[in-house]
């Protein structure tokens, strides 16, 4: 597929120029501030790439995302894909890691996280960092898979989240928004 061809530079894409401000508004410039929205620092170009194609295709659900890439085209897409890559990672949050970080630890291990997402939980070419994610979001995104909701082409997310409790769930997303 064409598309998935070398990610540009945003500069030299006008369409894209023309909705950055949007993406800010929900995304803000790595971190976002707004509840259930993920934070897009840190996250490689192919990774958001291959999001931007599967909410333009309908194949990602999202109603926000999906008007917004509609009309995009692919180098918007590319674009917008190298603009999410130049977004420094978020840094670590506040909040204090959970009472219970060792057992939310052992969790992650047991589910396998560290085997997807790295041994640092910072992801990868395909794969999304989890590390000091919105904890809001984690937790969305979790639920979203234990429940079907959200599929994509990570099947195994489901069978990971259908075996957590809506409490595991809990400690996961706070013990991975939290890591120093």
């Amino acid at each position: 597929m064409l598309l998935l061809g070398p990610v540009q530079h945003a500069s030299a894409q006008e369409g894209f120029e023309a909705v950055q401000e949007q993406c800010v508004a929900c995304h803000g410039t790595g971190v976002s501030a707004t509840e259930d929205v993920p934070s897009l620092g840190g996250i490689d170009a192919y990774y958001a790439l291959l999001q931007l194609v599967a909410f333009r295709s309908g194949n990602r659900a999202g109603d926000a995302m999906q008007a917004l890439t509609a009309e995009m085209s692919d180098n918007d897409l590319r674009a917008a894909a190298a603009w999410v890559a130049s977004l420094a990672p978020p840094p670590v949050p506040e909040a204090p890691p959970p009472a219970d970080a060792s057992a939310a630890e052992g969790l992650a291990q047991e589910h396998r996280c560290n085997t997807c997402h790295g041994a640092d939980y910072r992801g990868g070419k395909q794969i999304p960092p989890l590390r000091n994610q919105r904890e809001d979001y984690l937790r969305k995104a979790l639920l979203d898979f234990s429940t079907e909701k959200r599929l994509g082409s990570r099947a195994a997310m489901v069978e990971v989240a259908q075996a957590l409790s809506d409490a595991e769930i809990d400690l996961l997303a706070r013990y991975l928004a939290t890591l120093p």
